[in-house]
This record gives C-alpha cells, sequence and structure tokens, in this order.
C-alpha cells in the first residue's frame, strides 16, 4: 500500500471512531451535521472515495473536533508520496 494511501486509510479510522461513538453508527444524521450527503459519508468510511480538505474541516466540526486533531501524530513529510 502506498504510504498516502496508509495515512488516508489511518485518518478514515480515526473518522470512524468518532463517528460510532457520536453516531452511534447513523451515517444519515452524520451527513447531515456534515453537510454532505449519506453517499458520500459511506464511501469516505469504505474508502471508497478520498477526503477534501472542506470535507475533512465538515466532518471534524460534525465530529466535535478539528481536523489538526484528526490529523495529529500522522507522518505528513512529504517524502515517499507517491
Amino acid at each position: 500500500m502506498k504510504t498516502i494511501d496508509k495515512l488516508e486509510a489511518e485518518l478514515v479510522d480515526r473518522i470512524y471512531k468518532l463517528f460510532l461513538v457520536k453516531y452511534a453508527g447513523n451515517k444519515s444524521s452524520f451527513a447531515k451535521a456534515s453537510n454532505c450527503t449519506e453517499t458520500t459519508v459511506r464511501r469516505v468510511l469504505r474508502n471508497e472515495q478520498g477526503i477534501t480538505i472542506n470535507l475533512l474541516i465538515r466532518m471534524a466540526e460534525a465530529l466535535d473536533t478539528t481536523s489538526t486533531e484528526l490529523l495529529k501524530d500522522l507522518d505528513l513529510k512529504n517524502e515517499g508520496y507517491k
């Protein structure tokens, strides 16, 4: 797996864990709070769709956190991305 894919998978995992706690698996409620479609939520959580900065910020807000906190401690160095 490419490094960037691993980072995105870790980010989605963090979002998913918070989503389960706050929304108890209710994708519809999470989508509404994130101002996106339920299809988008499903695709992101299944790693079928990448997350834009805009979507990351909206999801973080819906999860009562920040994009900075979600990205915390991920190795975001530019080397090795292909």
